[in-house]
C-alpha cells in the first residue's frame, strides 16, 4: 500500500506510529515515522514508513505511508478511517475519481466519509481550504455543506443488458448511449444512487430525455437491429417499471417547478423514496 492521507489536529507525526503498527499488525519498531526532508535518521529496513510534513490552512499534516508488505486486503478507506477514529481527527483521502482532482474524501472520527472538494493555494507554502463538504465536519466550520453533483456521472455502473446487445468497442457504440444512460439510470435506482444516495431531479429530467430519444434511434437501424435494440429496451423498461411507483408525474414536476404533460409513461413514474427530496446532512 502507498497512500497519502492529509489530516487535521496537532502532533500528529508523534502519535501516529502505534496506530499504523496495530494497523499493519506489526511492532512498532517496524514502523518509520520520518521527516519527508530528513534522509539521515531513517530506518531503512522498517516494513512500514510515515514520511511527514506540515500543512497549513484547514489541515495540518501531510503522512506518505507506504508498506512493502502485501496488504491487498486493507484500502485507503480503512486505513483513514482508522487513523481518524483513534487519534481523533479529520482524515483527507483521495477519491475513486482520478479524474477529478478537486474532489477529495474525508473520514471523520465519527466514522463517518464523505466528499469534500479541496483546494490547494499558490501561495508558498500553500495554505489548504476545504471548500465544499457533503456533510457538516466541525474542523471545517467555513466549508459549505451541499452535495456535489459533479461525482454523479462519472460514476459508471454496470450495463450488461446494453453490453449483449452493443457490445463496447462496437463501432455503433456512441449511437446507443440513450440505452447505455437508460441502463445506468435503473442501475443507480438498484444500488439506491450511489455515490452519495443523492440525486438532483435536473438529472432525472435529462435521464427521462434521453429515454425519448430512444425510437429515434431504433428508426435508423436496420429492421434486424431494430428488434434487438427494441428487446434490450423492453427489458430495461420493465426494470424501471419494478424500480418506481406511479404518480402522474406528481413528485419530480414539484422539485421541478416543471407541469409534466403531454409525455411519455416513464415520466410519470418516480422511485419510492425520490432521491432528490432529501439530499445529504
Amino acid at each position: 500500500m502507498m497512500c497519502t492521507l492529509l489530516t487535521t489536529g496537532d502532533r500528529i507525526p508523534d502519535r501516529i506510529a502505534p496506530v499504523l503498527a496495530s494497523f499493519f499488525g506489526l511492532p512498532i519498531s517496524e514502523v518509520d515515522i520520518c521527516d519527508l526532508w530528513d534522509l539521515d535518521s531513517r530506518n531503512w529496513d522498517a516494513s512500514v514508513t510515515c514520511e511527514y510534513a506540515p500543512l497549513s490552512g484547514d489541515l495540518s499534516w501531510s503522512l506518505a505511508i507506504a508498506t512493502s508488505d502485501d496488504t491487498s486486503q486493507l484500502t485507503e478507506e480503512v486505513l483513514a478511517l482508522t487513523v481518524a477514529r483513534e487519534l481523533g481527527v479529520v482524515v483527507v483521502f483521495s477519491s475513486d475519481y482520478s479524474d477529478i482532482s478537486w474532489i477529495d474524501r474525508a473520514a471523520t472520527p465519527e466514522g463517518d466519509v464523505c466528499y469534500i472538494n479541496t483546494i490547494e493555494s499558490e501561495d508558498d507554502p500553500p495554505r489548504w481550504t476545504v471548500a465544499i463538504s457533503e456533510i457538516f465536519i466541525p474542523a471545517f466550520p467555513e466549508a459549505e455543506v451541499r452535495p456535489i453533483p459533479e461525482i454523479i456521472k462519472p460514476l459508471r455502473l454496470p450495463t450488461p443488458i446494453t453490453d449483449a446487445c452493443v457490445p463496447k468497442g462496437h463501432p455503433q457504440r456512441e449511437a446507443f448511449y440513450p440505452l447505455v444512460n437508460w441502463e445506468r439510470l435503473t442501475a443507480r435506482m438498484a444500488a439506491d444512487w450511489p455515490p452519495s444516495s443523492w440525486y438532483p431531479a435536473s438529472m432525472y429530467v435529462e435521464d427521462l430525455e434521453l429515454r425519448d430519444q430512444l425510437d429515434d434511434v431504433i428508426a435508423q437501424l436496420s429492421p434486424e437491429d431494430q428488434q434487438r435494440v427494441r428487446e434490450a429496451t423492453a427489458q430495461v423498461d420493465r426494470t424501471y417499471r419494478s424500480l418506481t411507483h406511479e404518480d402522474g408525474g406528481e413528485n419530480l414536476a414539484r422539485a421541478t417547478g416543471r407541469p409534466i404533460t403531454d409525455r411519455a409513461w416513464y415520466w410519470y413514474r418516480r422511485p419510492p423514496n425520490p432521491p432528490w427530496d432529501i439530499a445529504r446532512q
